[in-house]
């Protein structure tokens, strides 16, 4: 479950890779500096799922890792919801990096420069227990298998306003 309990009054796209770009310059364009966002990715696979930070996202040349009570991420396949982990030690809800586009806990949802064009992998290639949400090793909620991983079709970001 969510530790945000308010009701969304809307949602504003700030946000589509196809329209703005899959550099990460144009995720950072767009969406750095703005609270309470939220990240859809539909993959190749056809798999629909993301992320949800209340902290802003930011490009600073070293990766900035930042814990985050709110955090989640989702499958809508599943229609489940993934809490962050904030118990477990050196664990990160968000990374934000000038190289790199949302990217959510140890590299759980890590997304790369140019990640639709160079077909770059968003879940992490390889399974560990390392992981900061509490999916439990429930990898086709992200991917077909945990093998292969799988790429990008689309992500769009949209700022909750509550």
């Amino acid at each position: 479950k969510s530790r945000i309990n308010k009701e969304v009054k809307e949602l504003k796209k700030l946000y589509q890779a196809t329209i703005d770009g899959d550099r990460a310059q144009d995720f950072h364009a767009k969406c750095d500096n703005i609270l309470n966002t939220l990240v859809l990715i539909k993959s190749a696979a056809n798999r629909r799922f993301g992320g949800f930070t209340s902290l802003i996202w930011t490009s600073p040349l070293e990766e900035e890792r930042r814990v985050d009570d709110c955090a989640f991420l989702f499958s809508l396949d599943k229609n489940k919801i993934y809490p962050y982990k904030k118990y477990k030690k050196d664990n990160y809800a968000t990374v934000s990096k000038y190289r790199s586009g949302p990217c959510f806990g140890n590299s759980d949802i890590y997304i790369a420069d140019c990640f639709i064009q160079e077909k770059n992998l968003f879940t992490r290639e390889n399974y560990t227990d390392n992981v900061s949400f509490e999916y439990y090793k429930d990898y086709s909620a992200f991917s077909e298998t945990k093998e292969n991983g799988d790429y990008v079709a689309e992500l769009e970001v949209f700022e909750v306003i509550f």
